[in-house]
């Protein structure tokens, strides 16, 4: 039996970069029209949660959504958001902008296999230990504040959450304009996508797909 909500984690709709099957890593970019419909998407899906409070990652992909969705909320609208670098993707450097060959997604998994920096970026164990320190406080915040946090961020950061309560990176991935609901209960934490199950195409998609 799920417990209840603690965060909401919205993957920020669609960009150029996503469409263009590109990594994205650390570059700043917007949301493009498809990316922008499915926040509004997002918004009417949440727009009853009584949200106590919200995190977005720093860039602006993710601030765009979370702007789009507060707008909606009638709980969320006097809230003061927490902007934070900490809710960044896992900045995978070189690999940033270049399309997702076989050759690079290969490589990039050698990275995150070996726990090896990558150039220009940060390492698989960096990335985890950043985000997973925000997870917590959001977790923190949800107990504290007695209702659930808006957490507004990327594809790793969704894999990151299906790590940490599952050991799998792919137990709650998404689309672009995704949603996953984190429970807890005296049983621990469980999570389930709510919105933006991968397509057939993406499933099981791992850091070098989604």
């Amino acid at each position: 039996m799920l417990g209840s909500p603690a965060i909401y984690f919205f993957r920020h709709g669609q960009t150029e970069l996503n469409a263009g099957n590109a990594f994205r890593g650390f570059m700043d970019v917007d949301l493009d029209d498809e990316g922008r419909t499915q926040a509004r998407d997002q918004a009417v899906y949440t727009k009853s949660v009584p949200f106590a409070a919200f995190y977005s990652s720093d860039l602006k992909r993710a601030v765009q959504t979370m702007k789009i969705v507060q707008k909606a909320n009638s709980y969320a609208q006097e809230l003061i958001p927490e902007i934070v670098a900490a809710g960044r993707p896992w900045n995978v450097g070189k690999f940033s902008g270049k399309p997702k060959t076989a050759s690079n997604k290969k490589e990039l998994q050698l990275y995150a296999d070996s726990g090896e920096t990558i150039p220009g970026g940060e390492s698989l164990g960096q990335f985890r230990s950043r985000f997973g320190k925000l997870f917590q406080d959001a977790l923190d915040k949800a107990l504290a504040k007695g209702g659930p946090v808006g957490l507004f961020g990327h594809a790793s950061n969704g894999h990151e959450i299906g790590n940490i309560i599952y050991g799998d990176i792919d137990r709650l991935d998404t689309d672009p304009g995704g949603i996953i609901c984190v429970y807890i209960s005296r049983a621990g934490l469980e999570g389930r996508v709510l919105k933006g199950a991968p397509t057939s195409e993406t499933v099981g998609a791992g850091y070098g797909n989604s």
